[in-house]
């Protein structure tokens, strides 16, 4: 292959990837296994997976929202294969309904997994990269970390803090040669769905509420698997260089993203509430 090839020819890689026991983090570990990369897993699960616990060369069971899960996660990686050449952050959850109705508990709970954790990941594992000289760390964000949807707002602002931390994280650690990009997954055909907390039932709000996550539900459920996700992340994995982010799911609802700045937030923002709410 040419110089010009952004494809790394090198062998397997020592990944390291949060969220591993379901959805994208599963499909994503079981890929990157197969291309010959050596996969550590990071759940707060029982591993109760007899594909996953063959694939990974590791499993680290801990709760990411404990502040030392991550300083050990890293530290085990170290001692068994003496580098991290990508760190994978997917751990995740979601809250349904109005934001008036999401209390401080709630949201707490939500920031700490979807945003503190990645950033105790990224802390962690950046001392030996910058050693090194070399690395990777790919943030799943979402394309609700780039529009505010509507019942959804909780979850969309912990996306919007993930992109915010990687675009500055990518300029700080360029030039220790690390390369930090975000992936953008719309819906999926995940435990994501099942697994969503919902706020407010008896609310004012929950006629709109009601319309709103059914709307998302049917968006999942009818989403691409999540084994197009992985097949991307294999991708990612071993090229030289990273995007800033990329784009994963239905093309048009990547394409409405990218014409926000097009339409302006007046038709942009009307365009998701006939959308998720009818009005």
């Amino acid at each position: 292959m040419g110089s010009t090839s952004n494809t790394v020819m090198a062998g397997g890689q020592i990944i390291l990837l949060t969220g591993v026991s379901s959805g994208f983090g599963r499909a994503a570990a079981l890929a990157l296994a197969a291309d010959g990369h050596r996969v550590y897993g990071v759940s707060r699960r029982t591993l109760a997976d007899s594909a996953l616990e063959r694939a990974l060369a590791g499993y680290i069971r801990g709760d990411l929202c404990n502040k030392e899960t991550a300083r050990q996660a890293v530290q085990t990686v170290l001692s068994c294969e003496g580098r991290v050449d990508v760190l994978i952050n997917d751990a995740g959850t979601g809250i349904g309904g109005a934001l008036e109705d999401t209390d401080d508990e709630a949201l707490r709970q939500l920031m700490e997994l979807n945003f503190f954790a990645m950033t105790r990941m990224c802390r962690a594992v950046l001392p030996s990269m910058r050693q090194r000289g070399s690395g990777k760390i790919i943030n799943i964000s979402s394309l609700g970390g780039l529009a505010g949807l509507p019942f959804q707002g909780a979850y969309s602002a912990s996306k919007y803090a993930v992109e915010g931390y990687s675009e500055a994280l990518r300029s700080e650690v360029l030039p220790f040669g690390i390369s930090v990009a975000l992936v953008e997954p719309g819906d999926f055909q995940t435990k994501f769905t099942s697994s969503r907390q919902i706020v407010g039932a008896d609310s004012p709000y929950a006629v709109y509420g009601q319309r709103a996550l059914q709307r998302i539900e049917k968006d999942e459920s009818s989403g691409k698997s999540p084994e197009v996700l992985a097949k991307l992340l294999c991708s990612l994995v071993s090229r030289r260089r990273l995007k800033a982010r990329y784009g994963a799911g239905e093309l048009s609802q990547r394409l409405l993203i990218k014409s926000r700045f097009l339409m302006g937030d007046r038709l942009f923002l009307r365009l998701l509430r006939w959308y998720y709410m009818g009005i």
